[in-house]
Parts: structure tokens; C-alpha cells; sequence
């Protein structure tokens, strides 16, 4: 058997990867199931599994984080929606990836390789994590959002935060709140990552705009934006963020 960790913050694409695992690998072994870097490094280094599939951008820690901090090696297969993390220089072998959304032929071919490599031992990964730089991305300045026979162009600047509404994004801010149609993933995406923070599945804040972090046990932190009435919970994968930093 060939025991797997999958690593992914969407609960939808973590159940069809285990999925098709199951299906195209006979010998695949799902020993942990993830949804946060933070759970995903903790797997890593105490269940040792031989192949942990990481999403390269979750919460607590990314994909390419865990790695670089883990004490166990394994076979690597890094999945991403986005190319910022110079996709072409995985192909050097030692590294795969899958670029979402893939197709049923290229984690067959994943599958392959993984067995050719499986016969030998994984190599240490850090220092080829090292040399990958991000490129540089142009962020969103502005985002057209639209109320009736109305549209507005505003500046993401201008926004206190982003919910997730289904297949919608709410943008709430100060002067109004409107449904932008599509998944906040993908626009939270396209913002710049110092101004805008995920602090939940379905939230992301403009530091920018943030009044104050409350915690209301040990365990629960919520945030108070401004020109909001109501905080929005931090959730435990994204509490790292304010815990070790002066606001």
C-alpha cells in the first residue's frame, strides 16, 4: 500500500481527489485528510506518509511552507489553481504538480510517475523550494460590482471585507454592499495578499479597515471592522495571523 496525505482547503475538490485516488491508484492509502497547512505539516512529520498531495495556498501555512518546515521527506505532488509559483520549474522532476481544475488523464500520469518514484528515495525538497520565487502579480485595483440597472466601479481599497454567498461574493462597503458572481477564492485571489487577509473559509478582511481583534476565550477570536456592527470569527487555521503581531 502506498499511504497519501492530501492537503486542501476546499472540502469539495479534497473529496474528489480522494476520490479519484481511489479509483486510478489500487494501491493508494489515504491516511490523513486535511484542509489547513498547519494540520497538513503536523500529518507530515507524525504519520510519514510515503505521497502527500498539498494545495499550495491554504490557510495556516501553504503547501511550499510545509515542506520547507517538515522533518519527514515524502513524494511531493503540489495542486494549484495558479501559476505564481513558477510552475515550470517543478518540471525539473523532482517535483509534481496538478494545475486545477485537472482532468482525469493528468492525475493518471501524476499516478504514473509516482509509482516510477516510489521505487527510489524522496529527495530532500528544500533546497529547490528555495531557488522558486513568485512572479510578480498585477492585484485588482478595481472590482465593478452592479445593484439593479446600477454598476459601480469601485476601489478595493474602499472594501471592509468579502463573504462567501453561495456561488456569490458580498462586498460590504461603507457606502454599500452588492453580490459580485464568483467563488471568493477566485477573487480573493486577485487581491493583494499584505491588504487583504483570509481569516475564515468564507471571509476575507481588508487589514486596512480593521478596528480591532477581540478574543472572547482562549480559543475564539473574532474581528471588528470598521463601519460593521457585527465581528466576524477568526477561524482556527487563520489565528496565527494576529496572534504574534501589534495592531
Amino acid at each position: 500500500m502506498v499511504n497519501i496525505l492530501i492537503a486542501e482547503d476546499e472540502e469539495i475538490l479534497r473529496k474528489g481527489l480522494t476520490d479519484k485516488l481511489k479509483k486510478y491508484w489500487s494501491e493508494a492509502n489515504i491516511i490523513a485528510s486535511v484542509e489547513c497547512g498547519t494540520d497538513a505539516l503536523e500529518a507530515l512529520n507524525n504519520l510519514k506518509p510515503d505521497v502527500a498531495f498539498l494545495d499550495i495556498k491554504m490557510g495556516g501555512l501553504t503547501g511550499i511552507e510545509v515542506i520547507q518546515q517538515a522533518s519527514h521527506h515524502c513524494h511531493v505532488v503540489f495542486v494549484t489553481a495558479y501559476d505564481e509559483y513558477a510552475i515550470k520549474a517543478f518540471d525539473t522532476g523532482a517535483i509534481d504538480y496538478l494545475l486545477k481544475p485537472y482532468s482525469d488523464k493528468r492525475l493518471q500520469e501524476c499516478i504514473t510517475r509516482l509509482t516510477t518514484r516510489l521505487t527510489s528515495v524522496p529527495l530532500n525538497l528544500k533546497n529547490i523550494l528555495s531557488k522558486i520565487e513568485p512572479n510578480k502579480k498585477q492585484y485588482l485595483k478595481r472590482l465593478k460590482i452592479q445593484i439593479g440597472n446600477k454598476m459601480w466601479l469601485i476601489s478595493v481599497d474602499d472594501i471592509i471585507c468579502l463573504k462567501a454567498f453561495g456561488r456569490y461574493v458580498k462586498v460590504l462597503t461603507n457606502e454599500r454592499e452588492a453580490l459580485v458572481r464568483m467563488p471568493l477564492k477566485n477573487l480573493y485571489e486577485q487581491l493583494n495578499p499584505d491588504s487583504f487577509w483570509q481569516i475564515h473559509r468564507s471571509a476575507v478582511i481588508n487589514i486596512g479597515k480593521l478596528d480591532h481583534v477581540n478574543s472572547a476565550d482562549s480559543e475564539q477570536m473574532q474581528v471588528h471592522m470598521q463601519g460593521m456592527t457585527d465581528p466576524i470569527i477568526i477561524s482556527r487555521s487563520f489565528s496565527h495571523l494576529f496572534r504574534n503581531i501589534n495592531l
